[in-house]
């Protein structure tokens, strides 16, 4: 749908950049763009789009915080482990480093 209405639109600039008819015809343009603009359907078909288009966007919004506070635990609990392991590793080290110099 979003790519017929580009391409109307695209259509419709490109007559009115390219008519020989003048001002006259671009005013007739203008005037039926507007009339359409004014239906009663176009207008509840336009308040029911960004409607729809709200609804997606708060859903996406939510989606994507609860995404990224999972992936904010997931990190956090990796940086604990990796903290553990070097903990663990140094500690051993520093124990048999101890021993070997006492020795």
């Amino acid at each position: 749908m979003r790519f017929k209405s580009g391409f109307l639109v695209g259509l419709g600039a490109g007559y009115v950049m390219g008519t020989k008819a003048g001002q006259e015809r671009y005013q007739q343009i203008v005037d039926a763009a507007g009339k359409l603009r004014e239906n009663p359907g176009v207008q509840r078909l336009t308040g029911e789009v960004n409607r729809t288009v709200s609804v997606g966007k708060d859903r996406v919004a939510e989606t994507a915080q609860a995404k990224a506070d999972q992936a904010k635990g997931t990190v956090a609990a990796k940086a604990d482990q990796a903290k553990e392991a070097v903990a663990s590793k140094v500690g051993s080290s520093d124990t048999s480093t101890t021993t070997s110099t006492t020795t």
